[in-house]
């Protein structure tokens, strides 16, 4: 069977609104399922799955797919990755390849070998170790979750690990390279994780990559990741991600550390990850955004979790996410927290975390006296970095007016500064409602999208798009025309113009016109623009010396003056 057919026979055999529906809330709408979109931040619907035609797309970022494509953009896989997994979901065998393995594949095979090997010691270690074992208790940890989070011990010796993983015939070079032993000062090879509680680390697939280590006793450092390798990368591997991943549907919780994830997983709260011991990266945030564009930070209670906090939002913003922010009493955790309380009283906080807004604004101000302007300035510069960020509601419009009260600057200064930040702001003015920007509008594309917007649409479509395509505004109209004039379906920006358009129309009586008058003054302009090129062809020396061109130029000329004229009559017997 050939490559193509391959393909073919497996895209076929894939439900790709099970697949889909997995991630996204879905609910059928005429012959598709919508929802919205999980690759970036809306409101309103635009992101539909049309199954009987086997894909995806997304009227507000443009996002279009296959089932491998879902796999390929959703999970970083690569096409021959996203080919198998679909195909073994399928219960369709895969010829095997020919071609020899090359030698990073077979170097990444070995190394992943290694590390399933590591694990197994690392469990059977901790088995014997009873300090370990009291410790996990001490903290909740028993039963099949403890299996399930793939708790381990590294012994409290140098070598351990090592000759273990020799005697399986893995090679001492192979052991630095996968991160799981280092060399000591007299130059021997030592295991990288010693007297440590192991903890797993997986990559987004669910394959381990890496070990954390907890010291089972005195020393430092507390926890202590194995080093960056061909497989694993800190600053791009959330802990707790493969779990994730399937629980994000209404956004992601991102914390600080290994044991807050594990023990808001135990108790039920499947969507927490956590950095690798850095500071949340761009890296981290894109990895979220293929699953979710709403992300709640929840950091230590102490100075260095608010900073933390506060990073994190301004990275997270730019990108579009919607943010909240939970911040725990001072000494509290997610981790203590569930362990004191548990998962009901920590979803009862999640369910009250604020939006960053309240946050920010309570930050700006905190410890200072605003009857002192160098205090007003000072919170005035806190906030112009985060305020470019805030959506574009009537609860905005009455913080900014808050805000200009509290600092004492004018309405119109203080929107003036926020717009000459790197992010444009929404004009706030204090006695309207900002309206959204409709675009220059051909006054038959208007009438158009109103006929579409008031149930028409069919209508609308059995126009030849040739008498509109080349006015302005025919993107709009065929946007709107592709959602089958299901106006929530379009981006965001297009709905708010859509529903401007509208309530003008309602205000103007114009919602009602004629569609029969519409189409034949849409018919007559379109006539018209064709004589026009076509007398411009008549005119074009290049036309004048061939015979053919001129009699079918002069042919289409005749059929072009017939048609205004019928056009002509039909209009006078409409008056």
């Amino acid at each position: 069977m050939r490559d193509r057919e391959i393909v073919e026979r497996v895209r076929d055999a894939t439900d790709l609104l099970a697949l889909v529906g997995s991630a996204v809330k879905l609910r059928k709408q005429g012959s598709a399922h919508v929802g919205l979109c999980p690759f970036h931040a809306e409101r309103s619907p635009s992101f539909q799955v049309v199954a009987n035609r086997g894909f995806y797309h997304c009227f507000g970022c443009g996002k279009h797919g296959d089932a491998f494509a879902w796999l390929m953009e959703r999970e970083g896989m690569t096409f021959p990755e996203a080919l198998e997994q679909l195909a073994r979901a399928a219960g369709i065998d895969l010829p095997q390849r020919r071609e020899r393995p090359s030698a990073e594949v077979d170097l990444e095979t070995r190394m992943r070998s290694a590390l399933d090997a590591a694990q197994a010691f690392f469990e059977a270690q901790l088995t014997r170790h009873e300090g370990a074992r009291t410790y996990l208790r001490d903290r909740g940890y028993e039963g099949p979750f403890l299996a399930e989070a793939g708790f381990g011990m590294a012994p409290d010796a140098w070598d351990a690990l090592v000759n273990h993983l020799r005697g399986l015939n893995f090679s001492g070079e192979l052991l630095e390279q996968a991160g799981l032993a280092s060399r000591s000062e007299r130059g021997t090879q030592v295991d990288f994780l010693r007297n440590r509680l192991t903890i797993p680390i997986h990559d987004a697939r669910g394959r381990v990559v890496a070990f954390g280590g907890r010291i089972m006793g005195e020393g430092q450092p507390k926890y202590l990741n194995t080093r960056d390798t061909p497989l694993f990368h800190k600053g791009g591997t959330l802990f707790g991600f493969h779990r994730a991943k399937g629980a994000m549907k209404d956004g992601a919780l991102v914390v600080e550390g290994y044991f807050d994830v594990l023990q808001l997983h135990q108790h039920g709260i499947h969507q927490a990850v956590a950095p690798l011991g850095t500071a949340l990266t761009d890296e981290h945030l894109k990895a979220l955004g293929r699953f979710t564009r709403r992300v709640i930070l929840c950091f230590d209670g102490d100075a260095a979790g608010r900073r933390a906090m506060e990073k994190g939002l301004r990275m997270a913003l730019p990108l579009g996410f919607e943010v909240r922010l939970l911040e725990l009493p001072q000494g509290e955790d997610p981790d203590t927290w569930c362990l004191k309380l548990g998962g009901e009283a920590f979803r009862e906080l999640l369910r009250a975390a604020p939006d960053w807004t309240a946050f920010m604004v309570d930050r700006a101000m905190e410890g200072k006296d605003l009857r002192r302007i160098t205090d007003r300035m000072g919170a005035f510069k806190d906030l112009l970095d985060f305020l470019p960020y805030l959506p574009r509601t009537t609860e905005s419009r009455d913080l900014f007016a808050s805000l200009a009260h509290q600092l004492q600057v004018p309405l119109q200064e203080l929107d003036r500064a926020v717009k000459g930040r790197s992010v444009p702001a929404q004009p706030l003015e204090a006695d309207a409602p900002a309206s959204p920007g409709l675009p220059e509008l051909d006054d038959l594309i208007r009438s158009l999208l109103l006929l579409s917007t008031a149930g028409q649409w069919r209508r609308v479509q059995e126009v030849p798009p040739a008498w509109w395509e080349s006015l302005q505004g025919a993107p709009l109209l065929q946007a709107l025309l592709d959602a089958e004039g299901e106006v929530s379906l379009l981006p965001d920006g297009a709905v708010a113009a859509l529903r401007h358009l509208e309530a003008q129309a309602s205000r103007q009586d114009e919602a009602g016109r004629d569609a029969d008058s519409l189409f034949a003054r849409l018919e007559g302009r379109y006539v018209d623009r064709e004589l026009q090129a076509n007398n411009r062809l008549l005119q074009d020396p290049a036309t004048m010396v061939d015979a053919a061109l001129m009699h079918r130029v002069m042919a289409r000329q005749n059929d072009l003056l017939a048609r205004q004229k019928e056009l002509s009559r039909r209009r006078r017997v409409a008056r």
